[in-house]
């Protein structure tokens, strides 16, 4: 190489600054999934909400936990229904809404109990706290109630003030067929998305025929629209099931993949840069309380 050549090159070198110039990287696509292959992934049947919360009641570990539309997650201790106790009953799985609210409730049939913070989802079972300091020791151990779910008094009055009428409550023993899932209002198309009623002879069958399906492996024949509750539609008494993920089998492919209410399933996103509303800001709007 010739010495005015080397030094030509030495000066542009010499002019890039340290740091900016990297080695190539080779990089790969992602790999694909062999269409084969998707009819074993875990398939459940979506239901979709366009409220701003949503309740998953996990029975088996003793556990309410809160699902915001930004990505909060926020866990509680509770105390479910048992058939330990005499007149005792297990609190029902399956997929209801918040129907009645009361900062005080009396329950006629033991002993004209007060109830704080009532908030019915199924009849008479629904979240309440109690007076007392005696029932705080089976929160988050174990089932104490004749079916409905307790909770502390600080965590009961903070859902009251949070929760509207009409809030989804997806209430489970063990890994649930059918689970909740956000649907931003921008993207509910009102003719490819069916909203729920109250309830119906035909909304039970349909929801019945899905789990079916599911149960099948033919998932896909009824993924065609996608279910949606409002977050204000109060579901009618008994609510729906939820069935169990044990009896679903592997999927006839191809599974309808983007805009349908067939979703891998995966668990709520947390995003813990969201700071959740405190009782004392919840305090302050007094005025939006029922």
């Amino acid at each position: 190489m010739k010495p005015t050549l080397a030094y030509c090159l030495l000066g542009l070198l010499s002019s890039v600054p340290i740091g900016e110039a990297q080695p190539a990287r080779r990089t790969e696509p992602p790999p694909s999934i062999p269409l084969r292959f998707l009819r074993f992934f875990p398939v459940r049947d979506t239901i979709y909400t366009l409220s701003r919360w949503y309740l998953v009641l996990d029975l088996a570990q003793q556990r309410l936990r809160l699902y915001g539309r930004e990505g909060e997650q926020q866990e509680f201790p509770v105390s479910s229904g048992t058939t330990r106790i005499p007149k005792g009953i297990e609190t029902p799985t399956g997929l209801f809404t918040l129907q009645t609210k009361a900062t005080l409730a009396i329950s006629r049939q033991f002993e004209n109990t007060p109830m704080l913070y009532w908030m019915g989802f199924f009849g008479n079972i629904g979240f309440h706290a109690l007076e007392g300091w005696g029932y705080y020791r089976h929160l988050g151990r174990r089932p104490s109630s004749h079916g409905c779910v307790r909770l502390s008094r600080e965590d009961a009055q903070y859902l009251y003030r949070l929760l509207p009428r009409g809030t989804p409550v997806l209430v489970q023993k063990d890994e649930p067929a059918r689970v909740l899932a956000f649907l931003k209002p921008e993207e509910f198309s009102p003719g490819h998305d069916w909203l729920l009623r109250s309830g119906g002879y035909e909304q039970e069958l349909l929801l019945r025929r899905r789990l079916e399906r599911l149960y099948a492996g033919k998932a896909r024949a009824s993924a065609v629209h996608r279910l949606v509750l409002d977050g204000s539609t109060i579901l009618r008494p008994g609510g729906y099931a939820i069935g169990t993920a044990r009896e679903i089998p592997p999927q006839e492919p191809p599974l309808l993949l983007g805009g349908s209410s067939l979703d891998f399933h995966s668990a709520a996103r947390v995003n813990t840069a969201v700071e959740l509303p405190t009782l004392d800001t919840l305090t302050a709007g007094e005025s939006s309380l029922p």
